[in-house]
């Protein structure tokens, strides 16, 4: 080779690139033409083509997963929505119109109430207590002359021929007797709350025992026993069942009794047949009879209660006046007796007494509706005592000096 054609010296610190290692840049842009090269060109841009089209396959199918939740949160959406349109709001319009007739039916109610229920009430509730205080007003008057000494009023002598009246109820007494007391059964079941008081208290002397409905208990439960009777007719009858039975006047009867002779003395439904000074003299006599202890119950009809004192009472022709308990307590501490107890007795059925109001007042829910509708109510209950309060009551007394039996 020729000095021209010597390779120029290398520059210090350079590396000197092999001969042919380099190429023009028209010859790289020549080989990227290459048939090879397109080649390899197309294949790796399919490659990356072919990673895009694989992401966005996932992509698709991400989307098409969130797609098919979409679409069934849609559907029990709209299931749902189905269900509130054919079911529960259904159930709601009824509800709804239920609760628009409770309303109508409460505005009825309470104008029923308001204008003809309460001022009704009222106005018998007034009268109730207008002869509840003259009666509490008498009453008062009578204690007052008890305790100033001074005698009771009373009718005059001779206002009722006492022998013309047993003559003309001498034969339908028998008759009043079925008819207006019960029948034995019925007098049975209610003279068993007195045997245990009666059963440690013989003898007993049971004043107007009538059938011996009482007499033939105490005799069963082995309890010594002795009725009085007026009516000879009862007197017989009730001897004729074996009892033992005086026929007499009750207080002619115990005036004939020794001091301290008896354990206990009952009188059902006898003071009521007895006018003032007949029974404060049979009190005196009863203490008289009674030994130290000695117990007396007595039961009369319950004048507290209107029906009883203003009709029931009068069913009997023999009744004199209806007695008080009070009236009666106030004879039986003037007599020299301790009371004990007293007890209201026999009440009238359910069905006979004020209907209960049954209204959806307290359902309505309005405070109002429900305080009227309360005070209605025991409006209620104080006039079926009034009116309707049980038939009869009984005190229980004993003669000091002794211990009790009851």
């Amino acid at each position: 080779m020729g000095g021209d054609q010597r390779a120029a010296p290398s520059r210090p610190g350079l590396g000197v690139e092999p001969e042919g290692s380099r190429k023009p840049g028209w010859l790289a842009s020549l080989a990227k033409l290459t048939p090879w090269a397109l080649m390899r060109q197309i294949a790796e841009r399919e490659a990356r083509l072919r990673g895009r089209i694989a992401d966005a396959e996932l992509r698709v199918s991400a989307t098409e997963a969130r797609l098919d939740l979409v679409e069934g949160a849609a559907r029990a959406l709209q299931d749902e929505l189905q269900s509130l349109r054919d079911d529960r709001l259904e159930r709601t319009e009824k509800r709804l119109d239920a609760a628009e007739r409770a309303v109508q039916e409460v505005g009825g109610e309470a104008a029923r109430l308001r204008d003809r229920v309460l001022p009704a009430s009222v106005a018998r509730t007034d009268a109730l207590v207008e002869r509840l205080a003259e009666e509490i007003e008498e009453t008062s008057s009578l204690v007052e002359r008890c305790l100033r000494g001074e005698p009771l009023p009373v009718a005059p002598a001779g206002a009722v021929d006492e022998a013309r009246l047993a003559a003309a109820l001498a034969a339908v007494q028998p008759q009043l007797l079925a008819s207006f007391r019960g029948s034995e059964n019925e007098i049975r079941n209610r003279l068993d709350r007195y045997l245990p008081d009666l059963a440690t208290a013989a003898p007993v002397l049971d004043l107007g025992c009538g059938r011996g409905e009482l007499l033939l208990m105490l005799q069963e439960a082995g309890i010594e026993a002795t009725g009085v009777e007026a009516d000879p007719t009862l007197a017989g009858a009730a001897r004729r069942r074996g009892l033992r039975v005086i026929e007499g006047d009750a207080l002619a009867t115990l005036r004939g009794q020794p001091d301290g002779s008896w354990g206990a003395v009952t009188a059902i439904h006898l003071f009521e047949h007895l006018d003032p000074v007949g029974l404060l003299e049979l009190l005196a006599e009863l203490r008289r009879v009674l030994r130290a202890g000695g117990l007396l119950i007595a039961e009369c009809p319950n004048p507290h209660s209107l029906r009883v004192g203003a009709a029931l009472f009068w069913l009997d022709p023999t009744h004199r006046r209806p007695l008080l308990p009070e009236t009666l307590e106030l004879f039986l501490q003037s007599a020299g007796f301790e009371l004990r107890r007293r007890e209201l007795l026999h009440p009238f059925p359910a069905d006979q007494l004020l209907a209960a109001d049954e209204t959806p007042v307290r359902e309505a829910g309005d405070p109002a509706l429900a305080v009227l509708a309360e005070r209605v109510e025991r409006l209620r209950r104080r006039l079926d005592e009034l009116l309707s309060g049980p038939r009869d009551f009984a005190v229980w007394a004993v003669r000091p000096g002794g211990s009790s039996t009851s």
